[in-house]
């Protein structure tokens, strides 16, 4: 039973490379930055989405329209989202939607800070060296930051900024809204952000 199992799992991973699109080219940009709002946490969480993690305890929520191809679950390492000098931490896939709800640490510059997708890798293994890479292939395929209209579009549309006890009460909230008005085909996800969670007793 166990062999066959397995095999079956073989097989599935196998139909699932197969019917796969080509991967795509990058650097590549997004389609439009949709909604923008900054948010601040009383209690830091971890951010795992760099070669040396740090805590944070503001950032900012991002809305990505992107190109659906750039996104698509990957046996191999997917395209990196990158915004400013930093990789974006991605909540959701967005391959059905098109659309990707980011969080990135500190302050964002629509105008200033270049968001785009550069080559497949893991977030967690971006150090500065990379980035800086990534931006100047980026740079020199002429991907631009916002102009201030859509800049100003996008800040309005997210509004003021949204204050948290914490992670899991922003994911619960405010991150769970966006993927169900945004991504719907992905509530599930959501639901999971919703979920209680169960703290272990104290050892006596």
């Amino acid at each position: 039973m166990r062999t066959a199992v397995i095999t079956a799992c073989l097989l599935a991973a196998v139909s699932v490379s197969l019917a796969q699109p080509p991967a795509p080219q990058t650097p590549a940009a997004i389609d439009e930055v949709v909604y923008a709002r900054p948010f601040v946490l009383r209690d830091s969480f971890r951010y795992d989405w760099a070669n040396e993690p740090f805590q944070v305890s503001k950032g900012t929520i991002l809305v990505l329209k992107v190109n659906t191809n750039l996104v698509i679950p990957r046996q191999i390492g997917e395209p990196v989202l990158y915004v400013g000098n930093q990789a974006a931490m991605r909540l959701n896939q967005g391959d059905k939607s098109g659309h990707v709800i980011a969080i990135v640490p500190g302050d964002v510059d629509l105008t200033k800070d270049l968001i785009w997708f550069g080559a497949p890798g893991l977030p967690g293994r971006t150090d500065a060296n990379t980035i800086k890479a990534e931006r100047e292939k980026a740079e020199k395929a002429n991907l631009k930051p916002l102009t201030t209209e859509k800049a100003a579009a996008a800040r309005d549309k997210g509004g003021a900024a949204v204050n948290a006890p914490d992670m899991s009460a922003l994911l619960r909230t405010t991150l769970a809204e966006l993927v169900e008005q945004y991504s719907p085909q992905e509530k599930e996800l959501a639901e999971s952000w919703r979920l209680p969670v169960v703290e272990r007793p104290a050892k006596p």
